[in-house]
């Protein structure tokens, strides 16, 4: 939680059109990050950047792709989308409050140094690559865009879907609040999207009702990277589950985020998402998207609702 000493400035930014609420990252936001990556041990060091003109296009142009109903979700929760360097991911979401705790909205973070020479594939590939070392010939690669579709404004679109699930998350009552220590097992079956996969245990933490192999010790944005050859049994143990993506099953927020980023991506956009597994440079597997699958069922029933729903109030307000 960023508790703000001027919740003017955030909610000035609210009446902007939803592709114009883009700033540099301000200065407690910056210290706020600071902080958690310190306490993390995280080595990067935050700073502001200066959104370029050709960055604006980019995101206004991911932003305005996104259909109308995704934009009706978001739009009343998004107090702006902030710009920097050395955040260590390439995106981060977190609640504005006031000193009296009082939630004013949600800001998205960029980290340009993760996301300035990318394309929509190379972004895609390179993230699915962060918990595996190189090396014993094993490589993944990931395709979220045809040819014509690689670009980067493609590579912002994915990774801003996946941040406004988080948005998505902080005023829904479908997965406990990040920011509040978990509620008991009895009040978690009321949190219907936490339900599908996970399981609040006595010990305050979550588990998933199925688990794998490696889905427990992958870290994506850590030190602690796998062995090249783990790709294999953790992608097979994956295809057993019904999480969207090896990101997506680290825990029941990512999860989501990786849900909803996938469906619209895939169902709504019609936009492929192709993982290839690959020994000495030949293919040794493909892993379609998890919405061709029917372990996709439950959480298909889930998005629909969301979405369908968003559609229709949109509908209504045109």
């Amino acid at each position: 939680m960023i508790v703000t000493a001027d919740p003017q400035q955030w909610t000035a930014r609210h009446p902007l059109p939803f592709h114009e609420r883009i700033l540099p990252l301000p200065a407690e936001v910056r210290d706020f990050v600071h902080h958690v990556n310190a306490a993390t041990g995280v080595d990067a060091v935050p700073v502001a950047a200066i959104p370029d003109a050709r960055l604006r296009a980019d995101l206004r142009e991911a932003l305005l792709g996104m259909p109308a109903a995704v934009r009706a979700l978001v739009d009343p929760l998004l107090l702006g989308i902030c710009i920097g360097r050395g955040l260590g991911s390439s995106g981060i979401t977190d609640i504005v409050a006031d000193a009296q705790g009082r939630i004013l909205g949600c800001v998205v973070l960029l980290d340009l140094d993760l996301l300035e020479t990318h394309t929509a594939n190379s972004w895609a590939t390179w993230k699915e690559n962060l918990p595996f070392a190189t090396g014993a010939g094993f490589s993944l690669s990931a395709t979220i865009a045809t040819p014509e579709q690689d670009t980067r404004a493609n590579a912002l679109q994915f990774l801003l879907l996946h941040e406004f699930g988080h948005v998505l998350t902080a005023d829904g009552d479908f997965l406990p609040r990040w920011w509040e220590p978990l509620p008991s097992s009895l009040d978690a079956r009321r949190l219907a999207y936490l339900d599908l996969s996970w399981v609040v245990t006595p010990f305050g933490g979550v588990m998933p009702r199925g688990d794998f192999e490696l889905r427990g010790v992958v870290d994506f944005y850590g030190k602690n990277q796998l062995f090249a050859d783990a790709i294999v049994t953790a992608y097979t143990g994956l295809e057993c589950s019904d999480f969207p993506s090896l990101y997506g099953a680290t825990n029941p927020y990512d999860d989501f985020a990786e849900c909803f980023a996938s469906y619209v991506h895939s169902e709504m956009l019609g936009r492929p998402y192709v993982l290839r597994v690959d020994l000495d440079g030949a293919p040794q597997a493909y892993l379609d998207s998890f919405w061709a699958s029917g372990r996709s069922a439950a959480k298909r029933g889930f998005m629909e609702a969301m979405l369908d729903g968003a559609r229709d109030a949109y509908r209504l307000a045109a």
